[in-house]
């Protein structure tokens, strides 16, 4: 009876590890949304809402609605937040833009220092701002006070 509780409590007991490891499935499916979201909001501006001649506008609302999509999938569901959202929400913001630049800068340093092939460098800046901001989402964004 006691080595079937123990591995009842084993099986419930759930490690940081293991709830980190869930935390970055979440935050990769959200990636994902966000980018089909991106994605066709840049389209349905640029071929149906007369964007057309305005492209650059309609990446940055495109990108802007990805965004707020992220905000709130990963507030809610992959870091279960319930502190501030405003405060969230500033936090949130600075560290994309943060990211945005990591992103480019080491898109730069692996194509114009390392000469990489650009999938490499497109894959390493990739993976550089998803490491940035996974990290800062979860330890400093959703981090509950």
């Amino acid at each position: 009876m006691t080595a079937e509780i123990n591995s009842i409590a084993r099986a419930t007991i759930r490690s940081p590890l293991s709830d980190t490891i869930v935390q970055i499935g979440k935050f990769m499916t959200v990636g994902v949304l966000n980018t089909a979201i991106d994605s066709g909001t840049y389209l349905g501006l640029t071929r149906w809402l007369g964007f057309g001649s305005a492209l650059v506008l309609a990446k940055g609302i495109a990108y802007a609605v990805g965004m707020v999509n992220s905000f709130f999938w990963n507030r809610s569901w992959t870091f279960k937040s319930q502190g501030n959202a405003w405060r969230a929400a500033k936090l949130f913001t600075l560290t994309h833009i943060a990211a945005l630049a990591i992103n480019a800068g080491a898109m730069a340093l692996a194509l114009d220092v390392m000469y990489l092939p650009e999938i490499i460098a497109l894959g390493l800046a990739t993976a550089a701002s998803f490491v940035w901001n996974f990290v800062l989402n979860k330890v400093v964004v959703f981090k509950e006070n």
